[in-house]
């Protein structure tokens, strides 16, 4: 079941989506290597020590950035995210849309995060309008988002989106919101050619499996230590390509550092 919150845009998002993730994140290598990446592009890209996590879930990337020192504020419109995240220990949460959030504190968030979000909105070109007044003039962003198109399956259907993207295609939706990309790379790299075999390729012989919640957390690697650190350590090069603010050509996430450069 997928439900609708009160953007003026359609949010698409499992009902459970929140319930299974949090009971697997801490233990998933995917959820790891992100939040590994994500902090470390933070520092690269000299991120301010106040940023909001959009959308964020039950807190797990919130944790790991407010673990390394930045004051995170989490704003989440579902309720079961919120609760969460506060039992994670994330000092600040708002359960608000993010609509109704922009104009609350127009034009005064220093920096913003949305990960794993946009992807999962019908109008992506509004939703990154409303971050865009949301954010002070200068502001910077941070977001990803799944890469390419070739590596959809019933998986993503699934999950509720709409969509999976390029960085060139990123770009040219960031410029038409008011932004300026200043950093932007694909990782999860290792990820793609299993990712096609096991979702995409068995689709083509008309092969459809159901995203169970016993699935995700074999894709995971949830209840798999051994394997889910196997996993960090062979991805543990992209962690230091994105410290370095190198681009990596290719991987089944777009990860994109951006500036705002007019209002809206």
């Amino acid at each position: 079941m997928i439900e609708e919150k009160r953007e003026k845009w359609l949010v698409s998002y499992p009902d459970d989506g929140n319930s299974v993730c949090f009971e697997m994140e801490d233990m998933s290598f995917w959820y790891q290597h992100r939040n590994g990446c994500l902090v470390e592009a933070m520092k690269a890209n000299g991120f301010p020590e106040d940023f909001l996590d959009i959308g964020g879930g039950n807190g797990i990337t919130a944790l790991a950035m407010q673990n390394a020192g930045y004051n995170v504020t989490l704003v989440e419109p579902y309720a079961t995210g919120v609760e969460n995240a506060r039992k994670r220990g994330i000092r600040s949460t708002i359960q608000n849309t993010l609509e109704e959030y922009v104009a609350k504190v127009n034009g005064t968030a220093p920096a913003a995060g949305f990960f794993d979000v946009m992807e999962h909105i019908s109008d992506d070109k509004s939703f990154l309008e409303n971050i865009n007044r949301l954010l002070t003039p200068d502001g910077r962003i941070m977001l990803t988002v799944p890469a390419f198109q070739s590596l959809w399956s019933e998986n993503d259907v699934q999950l509720g989106h709409f969509r999976r993207y390029t960085l060139g295609q990123l770009s040219a939706l960031l410029a038409e919101a008011g932004f300026k990309v200043t950093y932007a790379t694909y990782f999860f790299s290792l990820v793609w050619a299993p990712m096609w075999l096991a979702r995409v390729l068995p689709e083509k012989f008309g092969i459809k499996k159901d995203n169970t919640p016993e699935k995700k957390r074999n894709e995971h690697m949830a209840g798999r230590p051994a394997t889910a650190r196997l996993l960090r350590r062979l991805l543990g090069w992209e962690i230091n390509a994105i410290r370095s603010r190198k681009r990596i050509p290719f991987g089944t996430s777009c990860l994109i550092v951006a500036q705002k450069t007019r209002g809206l």
